[in-house]
């Protein structure tokens, strides 16, 4: 570990849980910067000193003069131009009364979530789609059982769901062979309504986006579960009943 200070270990926590998002060693953070963005040489060498396994997704001039914004996935650093000052928070727009760092994590959320290959989720669709809801949902959660009881209230009104599994329980859980079973399915969907009515579904074995989806949860800060992404990028960190959640979705 490169940091002996406790807060910058923390980051490093952070950063590490979104390598999937990293482009790949090989890489320069200077390669990564927009055409025409002028950021300094003192800002790229120490993203590179404080975190060289990683390669951020984005680095560019934030509104405060002097400032720069680090992006790895959805967690968001910030730099001063002389690479002295980290800032590991959130920064407010008290004029527009607006949270800066909220809406680059909500856009950034939606760009990974729109890179998603269906194939590797477990989908519901309704006859036509208006919005769509991605759940992070563990089989063994009740809340989770709760919320797809209710499923089809949200398909009615055209809204698509779309599940990645996540075991709280993890790896070589029995919550996690569930999910292998699931997956497995050569009717995912089907597998996990049967799933979550508290039936097992037949044992199954095959190559699975498991671990990789569990990776993706960690980067997003998911505590528990469901964890709802909307999508505009806004997380709802739990269970909303159907009802509410049309509400919230404009429907």
């Amino acid at each position: 570990m490169l940091f002996r200070s406790r807060g910058l270990k923390l980051i490093n926590k952070k950063i590490s849980c979104v390598k999937w998002a990293a482009v790949g060693a090989l890489l320069s953070v200077s390669s990564l910067l927009h055409a025409g963005d002028e950021v300094p040489s003192t800002v790229t060498e120490q993203l590179q000193r404080l975190v060289p396994t990683n390669i951020p997704t984005e680095v560019k001039q934030t509104p405060v003069p002097g400032l720069y914004m680090a992006r790895f996935g959805t967690t968001i650093l910030y730099l001063s131009a002389d690479g002295r000052y980290l800032i590991d928070g959130e920064m407010l727009d008290l004029q527009q009364r607006k949270n800066l760092t909220d809406a680059v994590v909500s856009s950034a959320r939606v760009e990974i979530l729109d890179g998603l290959d269906e194939s590797e989720l477990v989908v519901y669709s309704p006859k036509q789609t208006i919005r769509t809801l991605t759940i992070f949902t563990d089989i063994d959660c009740p809340y989770c059982v709760r919320l797809h009881e209710e499923r089809q209230v949200l398909l009615d009104a055209g809204v698509k769901l779309r599940y990645l599994l996540y075991p709280r329980a993890g790896i070589n859980s029995p919550s996690y062979d569930k999910a292998v079973n699931v997956w497995c399915a050569e009717d995912r969907a089907a597998a996990m309504t049967l799933a979550k009515s508290g039936m097992q579904p037949d044992d199954k074995a095959c190559e699975t986006p498991i671990v990789s989806q569990i990776q993706l949860a960690k980067s997003f800060g998911l505590k528990g579960t469901p964890h709802i992404v909307i999508d505009n990028g806004e997380v709802i960190g739990g269970y909303m009943p159907a009802k509410n959640l049309l509400q919230k979705l404009g429907l």
